[in-house]
């Protein structure tokens, strides 16, 4: 086995932070969908009816799939671009790119004509979220910090609805189900339900006072996943629908929820699981499948498949599920953005033909926002340490792409793993001290012995739980480890609730 060009403590130690980094990487919320939240894909039940964003167009204009009454093909006016949609139980709604206009269409009658339902140059809307007959939106005003973060609704005609949350309250997202619509408060990311007040008020204070990531809405029940990453789901669970089939720590991202069932894509290969209606979701057509997104309506769910961006709907509202003839789907929204604060989607300027980029969400490792994912207990990292941990945190979240191709090669990994190291030369003397410190315990499967000696700003461990351990061999010692850099040594060791292994 080649040796890397590193010390054996140095190697080690940017090894460990690159398998804690990638825990940050994975655990980051991704866009999720569901039946009442904007997506690049709508189910209208109802009318068996799926819609998708057309990809590879100059306009990502509006396509559908109606089966019944009369199957067929629907190209959907006006032909311009639009940024998600999200179908309810006879219609569907649909912002336009830039958020300024929302628009929505009958699907009972042929060809769908538009309804014009807001406009305004200003005060823009985010987060699409529709429901059976109710429809929600989250306010981006950009003359008026004090509205954004508020939230519209309108019923399915239209007209403004009497069933909006609170005035005051601000939400990150929302989603909306058979009557009711829950979100994430922007202060607290508690959840927070209106409108069908026996089953807003059950989700709500079923979930109580633990904070969300996400959240997504089916018929009568909700779940997402909390701040530990585990999926929750309240509500109605007559079916089984609340019944997660395993819940290991971040195994989910996006959700899809019908009236009686739930699926997930797992994380690690991009597979679905669903549970709940009678086990009638899990079917033959989507075992060994892998799905950028997908989307359900009460009884049936499609997804977009990684492979080939086609449309593939499965559940007993959809029977002998296949293949729809759509075509290709925008797996994101294309948006006139360099995507500098986040990543930009693989063959993004093929997908949206020069007319945008489609941004993929990051972790906020990579978007200036170290402070909130580092361990408060020992403080801010100083600039040169912060820039480090970027770049392995860029690698590490190259590294984990699905395809062979988008990975880094080896000799790039060396790279940037010794910049990065370069990059923490740079904050020798900051320990108070100013001496090399030598290890007290035998971490020989480090290649580190008791009297071996490290700069003291080269890294440091902080020993957290002892059951929790690496095994290399019986006679190595055990331990979990948390690694950092620099001068953050310095404020660990000051930390009485932390035991140094120096």
């Amino acid at each position: 086995m080649t040796k890397l060009p590193f010390s054996s403590f140095s190697s080690v130690t940017l090894f460990v932070s690159t398998l804690t980094l990638l825990s940050f990487i994975l655990s980051s919320p991704s866009l999720t969908h569901a039946l009442g939240s904007g997506s690049t894909l709508a189910i209208i039940s109802a009318t068996s009816t799926v819609c998708g964003l057309v990809s590879s167009q100059p306009t990502q204009s509006i396509t559908c799939y109606r089966r019944t009454p009369m199957e067929g093909i629907i190209a959907v006016q006006p032909n311009v671009s639009f940024s998600s949609i999200s179908g309810g139980s006879t219609f569907f709604c649909g912002l336009r790119s830039g958020g300024y206009a929302l628009l929505c269409w009958d699907t009972r009658n042929s060809p769908f004509d538009p309804q014009r339902v807001y406009i305004n140059d200003t005060v823009f809307l985010q987060n699409l979220s529709v429901g059976d007959d109710q429809v929600c939106a989250v306010v981006n005003d950009t003359l008026s910090v004090y509205k954004t973060g508020t939230v519209r609704c309108w019923r399915g005609d239209g007209d403004m609805s009497n069933q909006s949350p609170s005035d005051g309250d601000k939400y990150k997202s929302i989603s909306s189900g058979f009557g009711f619509s829950c979100g994430i408060l922007m202060e607290s990311n508690r959840i927070k339900c209106w409108g069908n007040v026996t089953i807003a008020r059950e989700i709500e204070h079923g979930f109580g006072d633990m904070e969300m990531l996400s959240l997504e809405v089916g018929g009568l029940h909700a779940c997402g996943v909390n701040s530990s990453g585990l999926l929750v789901c309240r509500g109605n669970g007559s079916l089984g629908q609340l019944n997660v089939p395993s819940n290991n720590v971040l195994e989910y991202s996006q959700l899809a929820l019908g009236d009686s069932h739930s699926c997930a894509i797992r994380k690690n290969n991009g597979s679905v699981v669903c549970w709940g209606g009678d086990g009638e979701y899990n079917v033959n057509e989507i075992q060994g499948v892998f799905f950028e997104s997908i989307v359900s309506g009460s009884n049936f769910t499609c997804g977009l498949v990684s492979l080939n961006f086609s449309i593939v709907c499965w559940g007993p509202g959809w029977p002998n599920g296949s293949e729809l003839p759509l075509g290709e789907v925008l797996p994101g929204p294309c948006v006139q953005s360099s995507c500098s604060e986040c990543g930009l989607y693989p063959l993004s300027e093929t997908l949206c033909s020069g007319s945008g980029n489609i941004c993929e969400p990051l972790p906020k490792i990579m978007v200036n926002e170290l402070g909130k994912i580092l361990d408060p207990r020992v403080g801010p990292p100083e600039p040169n340490e912060a820039e480090a941990v970027e770049l392995v945190g860029y690698t590490a979240m190259h590294c984990v792409n699905l395809e062979g191709k988008d990975r880094p090669t080896m000799t790039d990994i060396v790279a940037n793993l010794e910049r990065a190291l370069s990059l923490c030369d740079g904050s020798h003397g900051s320990i108070s001290s100013g001496k090399d410190i030598k290890f007290k315990k035998k971490l020989g499967f480090m290649g580190l012995h008791e009297g071996t000696k490290i700069h003291g700003d080269a890294a440091f461990i902080v020993y957290l739980n002892p059951s929790q351990s690496w095994r290399p061999s019986p006679d190595r010692n055990s331990f979990e480890s948390s690694f950092g850099m620099g001068p953050t040594l310095k404020r660990a060791r000051r930390k009485k609730e932390l035991r140094s292994h120096f």
